[in-house]
């Protein structure tokens, strides 16, 4: 479904902020990724609701704009995870952090991570993710 060179990139998705299809596909790309590490880390993946986020504006049309690309939260402890793609245009980007807010409903928790897609910030994603999912 990718295609990696030397230079790390996963080329297949780099349009993704100008192509629908490609946008559709690398939405589905994260979520089929964040499940196969759940049951590689032996993690109950029947516990995450994904999406969790709208994407769409109120006339359905879908936002677009890769914030988020993926999303999901835990029906458990309603912890959630909210991944941000980057333009690959903008060299390569990393970073996360953790949101806590309060509602009407308690306090939410959320891990935020903003990256470009290449095979080492996935490797990064996989390790915050799961060692936050598992704290």
């Amino acid at each position: 479904m990718f295609v990696l060179d030397k230079g790390n990139s996963i080329h297949f998705y780099d349009n993704f902020l100008n192509d629908d299809v490609v946008y559709h596909a690398l939405e589905s790309y994260w979520m089929k990724i964040f499940f196969m590490w759940l049951d590689t880390e032996n993690i109950n993946s029947s516990d995450w609701i994904s999406p969790f986020y709208k994407t769409t504006f109120s006339n359905g049309k879908k936002m677009m704009d890769g914030n988020p690309i993926f999303s999901a939260k835990s029906r458990k402890d309603g912890r959630i995870i909210r991944v941000i793609q980057e333009d690959p245009i903008d060299g390569d980007v990393f970073t996360s952090w953790r949101n806590s807010t309060a509602d009407s409903k308690g306090i939410l928790n959320e891990l935020v991570i903003v990256c470009t897609l290449n095979s080492h910030n996935l490797e990064k994603v996989k390790k915050i993710i799961i060692s936050w999912i598992v704290e």
